[in-house]
This record gives structure tokens, sequence and C-alpha cells, in this order.
């Protein structure tokens, strides 16, 4: 896939994600901090906006980092490849989910070893 392609496939991610995000800061637990987030804000200035809200341990916030993740891979000519290994991610991971940053090796080690962290934490 080109890298054209795939920076069109991270951009409508990214609007599906802003799209999720403005629901999230129109709930009434957000009223209060809704004015520390710019919901124009590029990204990285999201990202940094968010993690002084409760939306820091949501799933929507770890996407968008994700996310922040590959477009700084695909500027750097480094998307796809595993940020454990390096070995090239295979193509239906990626596919899956275009933010993946695992092979699949990689990433079930990884899945293993976080789940003994939190076992470790309780």
């Amino acid at each position: 896939m080109s890298s054209q392609a795939t920076k069109q496939i991270l951009i409508n991610r990214e609007v599906a994600l802003r799209s999720q995000l403005s629901l999230a800061l129109n709930t009434p637990l957000m009223a209060e901090q809704r004015l520390s987030v710019n919901e124009q804000a590029t990204l990285p200035e999201l990202i940094e906006q968010i993690s002084h809200t409760h939306l820091l341990d949501d799933e929507l916030f770890h996407k968008l980092v994700q996310l922040d993740a590959a477009y700084c891979q695909l500027e750097l000519g480094l998307y796809g490849l595993c940020a454990d290994c390096e070995m090239e991610i295979e193509p239906e991971r990626l596919a899956a989910d275009p933010t993946e940053q695992r092979c699949a090796v990689c990433g079930e080690k990884h899945l293993r070893e976080h789940r003994q962290e939190l076992r470790l934490n309780h």
C-alpha cells in the first residue's frame, strides 16, 4: 500500500476518533473540563489537553495516542515496522488496525507481559 493511501486511512481514522471525542466531551461529567479541550487542536495538542481530563484512562485516549504514533512512523518511513523487533507487521494486522504497533509475535508477548503487570498491580 502506498504511503498516500496509508495516510488517507489514518486521516479517516482521525476523523472518526475526533467524532467519538466530541460525543465524549458532551457528557455531563465533562461539562466542567470541556473548556480545557480544544477539539480543533492538532492531534499532539489534543492528546496533551486530554491528558489533563478524566478521559486520560479512556480507550479513546489510547487510540488517539496510537494514531499519533502511526502518523510519526509514516513521516519517518517506519510505518508498518514492529516497535519491538523492527520486523514488518503482518498486512492483515495493519488492515484490521492501521495504528497497530507490533507484529503478531511481539503483540502476544506484550499482551502476556501487560496482563502480568495488571495482576501484580492488584
